[in-house]
């Protein structure tokens, strides 16, 4: 049987603020490769990707191997399908180049030997909203119907296809991906004691226009190691990571959760989300909640994509990473710099982002704080 293990990276790149995320992950993606290439279970280590100068440095790494393909038009399930049967692979490991950042080597290693030791299954970190998943049966995914992105392949398979899908224990490098600016900046934060190794990754990405929102992430994880702390955590929030919370840090955590498996079911486009909170929050105006906001919390933590979609906001991603920033005169949207700018001028640190900084972000800040008890 040949077990590969798969690393896609690529994609067309639009802007400056997206270029900076997509350099970074391309540092990622390789040293996850090289990670992968460690492990003795695979038969090979395959990046993905449709950019050539990507293959060719992948190519540069001892037991990495590189498939290059078109990138218009990409289509996951599609691409994902042609990689495993231009490798003859009878069984895989797929992870997208920003995942597993924080996942220990032996991390890595359990995930491949769960794939292996659970034939009739497909092993996912999230089973509902997956960016790393394996399996022992790929044609069972060869199908026409399979879909367009990573997350939703898990689910997929289970209620299409009859497979078992099985989540991998939700540890913090299980559940930490990057995709944004601010998942990079956790990423440094955290890297000097969870990552001393990637040194380097950090140093670049402190080349960006990070600092509107390096002091306000810096201060809402310091929030996180003082007792009795009142952190509010807002969108995909998981119950998952207020247990995780809970368990490591004293806080008292205030979690507003909407929409989870909001990318998954098909309601992360414009207007197909529906908040509660971000209503509310329209019709007292931002800088009337943002103002309640500081009243009953020491800092807060958003996964701003619930409240985008609720707003019916269609943002590129240069877009929604300039609000990531704080950078508000560069959104280009009224409704949404509006919120980035009350966020911005809030009385107390506010840190925006994607899913990852409500799920595995924060947990490894909260890690890297180590508090102890329960309150």
């Amino acid at each position: 049987m040949k077990f590969g293990a798969l690393v896609f990276e690529g994609g067309p790149v639009s802007g400056p603020i997206e270029g900076w995320v997509a350099r970074a992950r391309e540092e990622l993606c390789l040293d996850l490769a090289c990670r992968l290439s460690r492990i003795d279970v695979f038969d090979g280590v395959f990046v993905v990707t449709d950019r050539a100068a990507l293959a060719e440095r992948a190519l540069g790494v001892p037991g990495v191997e590189a498939v290059l393909g078109e990138g218009r038009g990409f289509h996951f399930g599609r691409r994902l399908n042609e990689a495993v049967a231009e490798l003859g692979l009878d069984a895989f490991v797929y992870m997208s180049g920003g995942s597993g950042a924080l996942m220990s080597q032996a991390e890595l290693e359990a995930f491949a030997r769960a794939v292996l030791v659970d034939p009739g299954a497909i092993v996912a970190n999230n089973v509902y909203s997956a960016d790393m998943f394996g399996c022992c049966q790929p044609r069972m995914l060869a199908d026409g119907g399979v879909p367009p992105v990573d997350n939703q392949v898990p689910m997929w398979a289970a209620t299409e296809k009859g497979m078992r899908a099985v989540g991998l224990e939700p540890t913090v490098g299980a559940s930490f991906d990057i995709d944004t600016p601010t998942d990079l900046l956790v990423f440094a934060c955290v890297a000097r004691a969870l990552r001393p190794d990637a040194a380097r990754i950090v140093d670049m990405v402190m080349e960006a226009p990070v600092g509107r929102a390096t002091p306000r992430l810096e201060a809402a994880a310091g929030r996180l190691a003082v007792d009795l702390s009142e952190v509010a955590l807002f969108g995909r929030v998981s119950p998952v990571t207020v247990s995780h919370l809970n368990h490591v840090t004293r806080c008292r955590i205030r979690a507003y959760s909407e929409e989870r498996g909001m990318r998954a079911f098909g309601r992360d486009l414009p207007g197909a989300a529906r908040s509660l909170v971000a209503r509310l929050a329209q019709r007292a105006g931002w800088e009337a909640f943002f103002a309640d906001l500081a009243w009953c919390a020491d800092a807060a933590f958003f996964d701003s994509r619930v409240f985008f979609s609720h707003m019916g906001a269609d943002l590129s991603a240069d877009q929604r990473f300039a609000s990531d920033l704080f950078l508000w005169e560069d959104v280009g949207h009224r409704r949404v710099a509006e919120f980035t700018r009350a966020a911005l001028e809030c009385g107390i640190p506010v840190v925006l982002g994607g899913h990852c900084l409500v799920s595995g972000g924060i947990r490894a800040l909260a890690a890297q704080a180590h508090q102890g008890d329960v309150v």
